[in-house]
């Protein structure tokens, strides 16, 4: 059955950029305008920032990924959970991973980038044997840019999430899978509004909807305690 198709978020504008840059193409995935799969936002690889995010994982960490695709497993519906990852090329294995396995268990899969190209994540999935041009055109799977999906409308992936959990009712799905990254309130210099959205949605939710909100180490570290203390409260559990 082929699913409906995405509607994005509102228009408008973040720091400058125009909502009409992206556009959401046939196959349900959000790509910028042009055909192009580059994330405006990917940090270039020779900004430092971006070299320590997507730095080459310790061999002694390789146990990592596994290990938090398995707590993950744990989630359920109705959590709000959060997820701290050492490093992109940890993240990507991790959501991979994840994605596949929610895909098996009839879920719809929404995910929503910050630091990775399009394209980048097109190839990670396909990597563990995902068809996302087929999973796409029936609906199953969803890219959003992150920064499209919450900083022109804060809690739009939210309102978004609970139309797909309309469709996957309708669709005999077992429900919605999502993990967002939200470096995109770092990229962007919104930690007041970062805080004001992980207080807001509950840590239990009245839909069929599990959420893990993703941070990047190095994003986490930059917060102050009181901070950090305050997200991490505000989810379920705690994967790290």
């Amino acid at each position: 059955m082929t699913g409906t198709a995405v509607t994005p978020p509102p228009s408008g504008k973040v720091n400058g950029r125009e909502d009409s840059e992206l556009t959401v193409n046939q196959n349900n995935t959000l790509h910028p305008s042009g055909g192009s799969t580059t994330n405006r936002y990917e940090r270039q690889s020779s900004s430092s920032s971006s070299s320590r995010k997507d730095s080459e994982r310790n061999t002694s960490e390789d146990f990592y990924p596994s290990s938090l695709v398995e707590k993950i497993r744990k989630s359920k519906f109705h959590d709000h959970d959060v997820m701290i990852y050492p490093d992109l090329q940890t993240f990507r294995e991790v959501y991979s991973q994840a994605t596949k396995e929610a895909l098996e268990r009839n879920e719809i899969v929404f995910l929503a980038t910050t630091y990775d190209s399009f394209q980048k994540v097109i190839d990670s999935l396909t990597e563990v044997g995902i068809s996302v041009n087929n999973e796409s055109k029936d609906g199953n799977l969803i890219i959003l840019d992150a920064i499209k999906a919450y900083q022109i409308d804060t809690f739009g992936a939210f309102k978004f999430a609970k139309s797909l959990v309309m469709r996957a009712a309708k669709d005999g799905k077992a429900g919605v899978f999502n993990i967002s990254d939200l470096g995109s309130f770092f990229v962007t210099e919104r930690i007041p509004r970062l805080l004001e959205y992980e207080d807001t949605v509950p840590k239990k939710m009245d839909i069929e909807f599990k959420a893990i909100c993703a941070y990047h180490a190095s994003d986490f570290a930059n917060l102050s305690k009181e901070q950090q203390e305050a997200i991490l409260s505000a989810h379920n559990r705690i994967i790290r």
